[in-house]
């Protein structure tokens, strides 16, 4: 038997060793891209918080409009016609919590506390504070009547 004859009569495949350093690979490469993907995953979330705070605001000025400039100051205000902001946000509930999947859990003159809440602090007639909390901290952002 010739050294052809052998070649063609043995399996062909991988090594372990080589086996080895493409996992090592793959593990480096999983080590790098996975936290990524999660700071990239909490940071869409932190935006979407960021957009049901601007949702929050339009209901908060859309109340102001139909109550001749008074902003709600307790979840229960109403407007002359018995609206309240829940009832100003699209679909008459308060936006989807991003992290929970929840409506959003809204807090009246107090700061937000758990992922996705948002607060209107401090809330009079006369202005509002709106506030938001990401993954793990108040957002920076903070929307406000503009007079205070």
């Amino acid at each position: 038997m010739n050294t052809s004859e052998r070649a063609q009569g043995r399996k062909r495949g991988f090594t372990l060793v080589e086996l080895a350093i493409v996992m090592v690979v793959i593990g480096v490469l999983a080590a790098i891209a996975i936290p990524n993907f999660i700071r990239v995953k909490y940071r869409a979330k932190e935006a979407s918080v960021k957009a049901n705070m601007h949702t929050l605001q339009v209901a908060f000025e859309d109340f102001a409009v139909k109550s001749n400039g008074v902003y709600p100051d307790l979840e229960t205000s109403t407007t002359p016609s018995g609206e309240t902001v829940k009832d100003m946000c699209p679909g008459g509930q308060y936006p989807v919590n991003p992290f929970t999947e929840a409506p959003t859990v809204v807090v009246w003159d107090a700061d937000p506390s758990t992922q996705g809440q948002i607060g209107a602090n401090p809330a009079s007639t006369s202005f509002y504070v709106i506030k938001g909390f990401g993954h793990s901290e108040l957002l920076a952002l903070e929307l406000t009547s503009g007079g205070r």
